[in-house]
């Protein structure tokens, strides 16, 4: 490519959006330009696959500098698109002192597929945020509906990081539709399709959801360091108290004050027979589910939350 086509080129990369994951900007970048995943990741200066095994986590300052050559963004503009934006906060294990493993565990993390509110997406054009990419982030606060994470036809998960997805899977669910072979894999050259704007959404009915997603939201954001610790630790304790609820014999008392729909999409999400009601609720549950984990440690954690007190 010529220096004057890959100026052209490069002039033509869409800034990101505000609150935009790196992985989204990524295949918007390759919609806009007309590439592949791969491709998008070199014209940004970028090595590696599409899977994005490293790059949805941290960059190095090598690599944050190639990409400002090229389009013109600011390290800190890349960084609050990167999983590492949350290191002072809810992922401290990718903090710099931490070493350099670009992966996490963490049970917060969505790290294969990311949730979503389908009115943003068709208001953004297919902007996925980094929060979705945290189970901490339950519900749209400006459209007041609860995030979906799964296809209502194919009931995968939405956005997944795999190389054989890419861009499209910004506006569609890009996950294969045929029959189920091992593993959960499904084999056919039909993908699923199904237009991730038109997936239902449940509406927020509780003042109570929304204020916990509110003050949830602010302890992720990062700020300075006394309110960076301050934050850590609330959200540690908040997930001690998810732990211990999940673990419970019984759910009676927890789900108080909740409505209908959160209370079924418990429902929905519990394992087998036998075990506590809540347990897998945080490791497969809908955001709906994971609403009510948040809310009940919430009542006890952060306790001006409005009608809260601790759970009988």
């Amino acid at each position: 490519m010529g220096d004057q086509a890959q100026a052209r080129r490069l002039g033509a990369v869409p800034p990101p959006f505000a609150g935009e994951s790196f992985v989204s900007w990524v295949d918007t970048v390759a919609v806009a330009l007309r590439l592949s995943r791969v491709a998008a990741l070199s014209t940004l200066g970028l090595l590696g696959t599409a899977g994005f095994s490293s790059y949805q986590f941290r960059l190095s300052l090598e690599e944050l500098a190639e990409v400002h050559q090229r389009t013109g963004r600011r390290p800190v503009q890349v960084e609050r698109m990167l999983f590492s934006f949350y290191a002072t906060t809810a992922l401290p294990q990718l903090s710099p002192d931490g070493g350099r493993s670009w992966r996490s565990n963490d049970p917060w993390l969505r790290r294969e597929h990311s949730a979503a509110c389908p009115l943003c997406l068709q208001a953004s054009g297919g902007r996925w945020l980094l929060s979705w990419r945290l189970k901490w982030a339950f519900l749209c606060a400006d459209h007041l509906v609860y995030l979906v994470d799964r296809c209502p036809r194919c009931h995968l998960g939405l956005y997944w990081r795999l190389a054989a997805t890419g861009a499209g899977q910004r506006t569609h669910c890009t996950r294969p539709g045929g029959r189920h072979h091992g593993r959960g894999r499904r084999l056919g050259a039909q993908v699923c399709g199904f237009p991730v704007a038109e997936i239902p959404a449940t509406s927020v009915e509780d003042e109570e959801a929304v204020h916990v997603q509110r003050r949830v939201s602010a302890l992720l954001t990062p700020a300075d360091a006394s309110h960076n610790e301050e934050s850590r630790r609330t959200l540690q304790r908040l997930g001690r108290l998810v732990h211990d609820f999940a673990g419970r014999t019984t759910a009676a008392g927890l789900l108080d004050r909740m409505e209908s729909a959160v209370v079924r999409a418990v429902h929905e999400s519990q394992g087998q027979p036998g075990q506590p009601p809540l347990s897998g609720i945080l490791e497969r549950g809908s955001p709906t589910a994971i609403s009510a984990l948040v809310r009940i440690a919430a009542r006890i954690a952060l306790l001006d939350t409005p009608g809260a007190g601790a759970p009988g």
